[in-house]
């Protein structure tokens, strides 16, 4: 036994080692050029002040379009790391400091408060300025009024006002953006990290795909806009106290009066609204998580979604869950729709107001009253009703995500090592003997997990259901020793390799361990996106020798010769590019690769033919593991490798027996059937198949196609592409598309009637206003004007309301006609779609850029044209009432382009670029929770965590430059309106004291109140105008994935007449001359097969990996087209049938077992609920899982985790199974679909079919012989050809590429597989089928 060694707080075996150690161990990259260094950093005091130091960037878009390489450095203090160290440093000491109730949105607080101190006096510059330029406006009107010659000082105090106003507001403004920015760093990277430590054995914890996902992209989000405002709920309070002040002094009472109207009734309206809005966020993001979430299993089961038939039933599903999500969206947006008119007319009102109480008490109102009155009611206006309100959205909704990301950071863990369950060597202790691993009475549950309690600072080892996985188990493993786990499925072989790898917990009882390094071969092997040759490396150093040692061990040289780039072909999102067999062969190469100290494999040889897995045990498993003194523990089903090696058979968690491989089963009490030792020596695979065995011809054939498929055209060669980045304009198309979307041109020509006759209401009203305060004391009280300005006001609250109302109505509707027009489209998308696409990219459209489209788009495009027609409304009452400011038009305009050209060109590539650099993130993210088990347990989490970092860090780079260039623009926009006030303030003085022109003093008060309006709004404007362009790249995006090309038609109206009813009644299926490929640039992937299937009889598909036998599998479902010749299914050419017609007549089973995780068992047998309890029991039964299902906590209504890791990879696939039968079609298709099955259940399993499909025709690829020996008709491919056809015995008699098959099964396995062939074909009576 493993002596009892010192205690590893770091991680339940070997799983947490060594985290961050593979930082220096990640594959060196080829030098690439250098990254243009941090503008900020090395910018002059003047550069930083006028913000010039982003220019280059923009200077260079200008020039051509920008790319990634293009992009500058980002301080340390914006990466990934640091960011999310800080940000766990923040939450570490608030837990230590209220360790009852620890609060994320407070410690963030008290950090944002402390770190953004400098910004405040900002904030109070800014307040004093406007307050001071309101009294300066009206003395200088006065001034007008009486000359009396202090004009100039008047119109320098509003001057001065700007320039300080100029300063403030956009360097406030780029450090609390930065803050936002580092605080969404922050949480994306702590989520990743979180999504890293959780159990993957646990069903609950697996943190569903879709909610993660909508944490990492929506919630996130929320920190921008509660930076920016957070301030905004102390400052506004403060200049409201003080505007009221000066506003008393001014009109006495009657100012109150107004400002009393605003805090009792504006801003309490508008606090409401926003609490409304805010309960409306949490249902609409939990709303969101369920739709993306069901769209992210559509994606991962789109084979059996599509082979199913179930595109509609997704799509109404997907739908259904939309309408609820808009449903929200509406609710919530009819409140922002009340919250921006209040906004808009709340000036008018409330000075309105003010002066009918002025005018009721029996005072007179003068132009400086009015103008300096609309100018503080404007301040007032929008810091209460615009800045608080967006201050008091922005932390609300913040504090909704922290709390949704708070309860994410607290979601039970793997546990780390308790100090009774983990004892560690260290790496140089030989001399505690030969045993590597020691198990003492090790009791592990399926729901154990460390849970992140709030309530004290330790974290404690729970569980919510008892789910024993393992039972007392006691067991030694030896360095040098093979051990061979043997068991039933679901017997609990693959719980205890979890164990031994650390990934399921141990509930009580001790493991030992005494070594440095483990690695682990997963039985449904993890494959990231990337090269081969990566995916083997895992981050480790390349070292040749050993690299082509274990790629030649694995069989791998053979397919590296077949695939266009060898190693450096990219496999695909989960290795979608690639067989099964080969995946498997990757996954164990990997494992090798690493020369741990002990490698535990699960059942590596299911998925590989016979030659091919007698080459995998001996020469990598003994030759490169074994014999070269490590311990190695190895899962199979496999038996007949197992020979004299230690055997353990392992029976509902409990170790039955140890010993030799006939006691084990003799001791399963026939639940193991015994399996004839292969002594075969290994034949060399580097020539493909034995060409011996080949009819005359083909041989020569296969070369060519072998060499052909090297020579793939560059254009197509890289299968699975980089993203591919629009570039230049958004086009116009993209608009006309937006605006059909909304209900077409009509709705659009009437939307901007409504926001022209709005704006003019008010400005119409102002001037009003003003003519009242000019007329003579006695007439101010008259009701015909009093009636006017009151009819006024309110024409203005009603146009406000109407407009803001329609413009997000429609807006959002467009978001939901152009979602459910991209939900269909990616549903009837060609398989190919899903198999060049991973997953993130295709999740980030249906999140993030939907999310834009819901959310920021409306908001963004409204604001726009709010303001535009503000500013236009601005402009134009300046020219009319002073024409000579036409003088300064040219250049400004000039400027105000050129600088609004540079803006738009280079920002529209960086927000291309962001979106882009977006993708990689979620895209990581998931990859790192599907193969979390696969990271740990091969000590790689440095590796993805640098690489995570990376992409982070790139994604950053883009916003960052998009923050620099916004507040490059901005600051440029107000310089041009600064110019502007300045001028018209100067000219006007100068023109009416030297005579030059009469300047009537309420029109010089409503065109300066306006521009001092226009000081922040302009480049608000531009920005917009921008942000609207950026913007409709989501929807730009989203209309491309609504264009995608679809498979044929699933219904056409002859399927009805070709197929009448009860087709297929026999299943004959018949092939004649059939060609497919898998794109026009590849090589035919079947060439010219033909045969023929008798309806009902039983036909096996075998042939080498790479021969075609999934090929006809694709083809008979259509996901592959026929280039040419005719498949037929009782004599109905299937090409000429919609594919509904088709595929719900055939049930399959697929080669990956594919479950839907989030949902229940029940719903993964009958997703859309077709089918009778009793009916989905019956199925279990046949399927033996029965018991397995009824032992769940819940029974058939537990929940399938993520990927649906809490069955056994043979229980999987035998729930397909029951789905299948279920079905009960006439034509039963098994891809490979008893692979990782015990050959004992693997019988039951045959029998059950034969049962369930006793007159259906079954089509069967095996790899396994014994699995078809006993059907009626053997078909063998090679190279995408027939080879041979006819009965097993037939064909062994024959002595072809079959008799060659069996006899590399070994000497043993080759006599029975024969022995049963010819005693089924004497069953029968000797007949045969003939092709």
């Amino acid at each position: 036994m493993c002596e009892q060694i010192g205690r590893d707080k770091e991680g339940n075996g070997s799983n947490v080692t060594a985290h961050d150690e593979d930082y220096e161990s990640a594959t060196a990259e080829p030098a690439k050029p250098p990254r243009p260094k941090d503008p900020l950093a090395e910018a002059s005091p003047i550069s930083q002040f006028l913000f010039m130091w982003p220019y280059p960037l923009l200077k260079l878009g200008m020039k051509r379009a920008l790319e990634e390489s293009d992009l500058p450095e980002i301080s340390e203090a914006d990466t990934s790391a640091a960011n999310r160290i800080y940000f766990e440093k923040l939450w570490e000491e608030e837990k230590r400091q209220n360790p009852n109730n620890p609060r994320l949105d407070r410690a963030i607080l008290k950090d944002f408060v402390k770190s953004m101190w400098y910004v405040q006096p900002m904030y109070m510059l800014a307040a004093v300025a406007k307050v001071s330029q309101a009294v300066a406006l009206g003395l200088l009107i006065e001034a007008f009024e009486d000359d009396n010659g202090q004009g100039y000082l008047w119109a320098t105090v509003i001057v001065m006002g700007s320039l300080a106003l100029l300063a403030e507001h956009h360097h406030s403004f780029f450090f609390t953006w930065r803050k936002g920015m580092r605080l969404r760093i922050a949480a994306i990277a702590s989520i990743y990290y979180k999504s890293q430590r959780l159990s993957s054995t646990h069903q609950d914890t697996s943190a569903n795909y879709g909610q993660i996902m909508n944490l990492a992209s929506n919630d996130v989000e929320r920190f921008m806009l509660a930076a920016l405002f957070c301030s905004h709920l102390i400052w506004a309070p403060l200049q409201c106290i003080a505007i009221l002040c000066v506003g008393w002094v001014l009109l006495g009472p009657a100012f109150a009066a107004g400002v009393a109207l605003l805090v009792v009734g504006f801003i309490p309206l508008q606090m409401y609204l926003s609490r409304r809005f805010v309960h409306f966020r949490g249902r609409i993001a939990a709303i969101t998580d369920t739709r993306v979430n069901f769209v992210s299993q559509a994606v991962y089961g789109a084979r059996v979604m599509k082979m199913s038939g179930f595109e509609w039933r997704f799509l109404d599903r997907i739908q259904d869950y939309r309408a609820k999500e808009v449903d929200q969206i509406v609710r919530a947006n009819r409140l922002k729709a009340w919250n921006e008119a209040l906004f808009f007319c709340a000036n008018v009102v409330i000075s309105v107001v003010i002066f009918l109480v002025h005018v009721a008490s029996g005072e007179t109102l003068t132009p400086r009253d009015v103008f300096t009155t609309f100018t503080l009611v404007n301040i007032i206006q929008i810091e209460m009703t615009k800045h608080l309100s967006l201050g008091v959205m922005g932390v609300s909704e913040a504090f909704v995500s922290l709390k949704r990301i708070q309860n994410f950071l607290e979601f039970p863990e793997l546990p780390y090592a308790t100090s009774q369950t983990i004892e560690r060597a260290s790496s140089n202790s030989k001399q505690h003997g030969d045993c590597c691993l020691s198990l003492k009475s090790v009791n592990c549950n399926w729901n154990d997990v460390e849970t992140v309690q709030a309530k004290s600072d330790q974290s404690t080892v729970g569980s919510t259901e008892d789910m024993p996985a393992l039972t007392d188990v006691s067991l030694d493993f030896n360095r040098g020793q093979l051990t061979c786990l043997v068991g039933a499925v679901g017997s609990g072989k693959s719980a205890m390799l979890q164990a031994l790898v650390g990934e399921l917990p141990v509930k009580s009882g001790v493991i030992g361990r005494n070594y440095s390094s483990l690695a682990y071969a997963a039985q449904d092997p993890w494959i990231m996106d990337g090269t081969v040759k990566e995916n083997i490396m895992m981050g480790k150093d390349f070292d040749a020798e050993w690299y082509d040692r274990v790629v030649n061990s694995c069989s791998l040289n053979v397919d590296f010769k077949q695939l266009r780039d060898g190693d450096e072909t990219v496999v695909g999102d989960r290795g979608v590019q690639i067989s099964g067999g080969q995946r498997a062969r990757i996954g164990l190469a990997r494992a090798l690769y690493k020369d741990a100290d002990i490698l535990v494999a699960d059942d590596p040889l299911s998925a590989v033919d016979s030659k091919v897995g007698r080459q995998l045990f001996q020469e990598a498993i003994m030759n490169l593991s074994v014999n070269r003194g490590k311990c190695t523990v190895l899962a199979t089903h496999q038996h007949q490798h197992i020979g004299d090696h230690r055997c353990v058979l392992i029976v509902a968690g409990r170790v039955a027996h140890i010993g030799s491989y006939e006691e084990c089963v003799a001791a399963s009490g026939g639940k193991l059937s015994a399996h004839a030792k292969d002594d075969s020596a290994v034949d060399n695979l580097d020539g493909g198949d034995d060409k011996s065995t080949m009819p005359p011809g083909v041989a020569k054939e296969e070369e060519h196609v072998a060499a052909e498929s090297n020579l793939l055209d560059d254009a197509n060669g890289d299968i699975e592409g980089k993203e591919i980045k629009q570039s230049g304009l958004v086009k116009l198309e993209t608009y006309a598309n937006y605006l059909r979307a909304m209900g077409g041109l009509w709705v659009g020509a009437a939307m901007l009637a409504l926001f022209s006759i709005t704006q003019a209401s008010v400005l119409v009203t102002i001037g009003t206003v003003g003519r009242w305060a000019e007329r003579p004391a006695d007439q101010q009280n008259s009701w015909a004007i009093l009636g006017l300005v009151i009819g006024l006001s309110s024409a203005v609250v009603i146009l406000a309301v109407s407009r803001a109302m329609l413009s997000l109505e429609l807006t959002v509707k467009a978001s939901q006609r152009l979602h459910d027009r991209m939900a269909k489209s990616l549903l009837r998308a060609k398989i190919e779609f899903f198999d060049t696409n991973p997953m993130g990219r295709i999740l980030n459209r249906v999140s993030a850029d939907v999310g834009s489209n819901d959310d920021l788009l409306p908001q963004t495009l409204f604001d726009f044209c709010v303001i535009a027609f503000i500013v236009l409304g601005a402009v134009a009452t300046t020219v009319t009432v002073l024409p000579f400011t036409l003088l300064a038009f040219p250049p400004l305009v000039w400027y105000f382009l050129s600088v609004r050209k540079t803006f738009v060109t280079s920002t529209r590539e960086l927000k291309r670029l962001e979106s882009l650099a977006r993708s990689p993130i979620f895209a990581m993210l998931g990859e790192s929770l599907g193969g979390i088990a696969t990271i740990r347990s091969n000590q790689s989490l440095g590796y993805f965590r640098k690489k995570f970092e990376e992409a982070h860090d790139a994604h950053t780079r883009a916003f960052y430059a998009f923050i620099a260039a916004s507040r490059w623009v901005g600051f440029r926009m107000d310089a041009i309106m600064f110019l502007f006030l300045t001028l018209v303030a100067y000219l006007s003085v100068l023109f009416q004291q030297e005579g030059w022109f009469d300047v009537d003093p309420a029109i010089l008060g409503l065109s300066l109140s306006m521009l001092l309006q226009l000081a922040g709004l302009f480049q608000w404007c531009i920005r917009q105008s921008a942000e609207v362009v950026n913007q409709m790249v989501a929807v730009e995006r989203v209309l491309e994935f609504g264009d995608l090309e679809s498979e044929a038609p699933l219904e056409l109206d002859g399927d009805e007449e070709l197929t009448g009813k009860g087709w297929p009644s026999t299943g004959a299926v018949k092939c004649d001359g059939l060609a497919a490929r898998y794109r026009p640039s590849l090589p035919l992937a079947l060439n010219q097969i033909s045969f023929e299937i008798p309806g009902g009889a039983r036909v096996g598909v075998v042939g080498r990996t790479g021969s075609g036998k999934s090929t006809v599998v694709q083809t008979l479902f259509r996901l592959l087209e026929a280039e040419e010749g005719t498949l037929s299914i009782d004599g109905v050419d299937v090409s000429k049938l919609g594919l509904h017609a088709l595929r719900t007549k055939i049930s399959v089973i697929p080669q990956v077992p594919t479950l839907f995780s989030g949902c229940t068992v029940r719903e993964n047998l009958d997703l859309f609920g077709c089918h009778s309890d009793a009916e989905i029991q019956s199925a279990l039964d046949d399927a033996h899982l029965g018991d397995v299902v009824a032992a769940l906590p819940k029974g058939w209504d537990s929940i399938v985790s993520e990927g649906g890791s809490n069955f056994s990879v043979g229980q999987r696939q035998l729930l397909c199974l029951a789905r299948a039968i279920l079905s009960n079609n006439r034509i039963l298709v098994l891809d490979e679909a008893t692979a990782s099955v015990d050959r004992r259940t693997d019988e039951m399993l045959q029998d059950a079919l034969q049962e369930s499909f006793k007159e259906g025709t079954i089509i069967a690829v095996a790899h396994r012989l014994e699995t078809i020996i006993d059907y009626d008709i053997v078909l063998v491919l090679g190279h995408g050809r027939v080879l041979e056809w006819g009965s097993p015995a037939k064909l062994l008699t024959d002595g072809g590429a079959f008799a060659s098959m069996v006899n590399d099964t070994g000497d043993s396995m080759s006599a029975e597989l024969r022995k049963r062939a010819f005693s089924q074909q004497k069953e029968q009576g000797g007949g045969d089928v003939e092709a």
